[in-house]
């Protein structure tokens, strides 16, 4: 999951996301040919991004075709509680 944090109010970050549904490529592109793209608003915060993308490999005999699904959704960061380091584990009767 990846988080894109966004200067500005409510209005900036719908538009960042609605430009992330609209641009992001997929996952394991590795070169900038097209894909498909269906763009479905869920919410008024939310979208659902289908990629598609076709492709060669040798000695196939027709194109394979794979999908990604993305989840774009706004979120307000309202609480941060502070990380507690963690304690090395004790030695017991069963440890080493």
């Amino acid at each position: 999951m990846d988080k894109i944090p966004v200067e500005g109010g409510k209005e900036e970050a719908l538009a960042r996301a609605e430009e992330t549904a609209r641009t992001r490529r997929p996952r394991y592109s590795t070169d900038s040919s097209p894909c498909g793209r269906l763009v479905f608003r869920t919410s008024p915060t939310s979208w659902l991004v289908e990629l598609t993308k076709s492709s060669w490999s040798k000695g196939d005999k027709s194109p394979t075709t794979s999908t990604e699904h993305l989840n774009i959704r706004l979120a307000e960061l309202v609480h941060v509680p502070e990380l507690i380091p963690a304690e090395p584990l004790k030695k017991g009767r069963f440890g080493r």
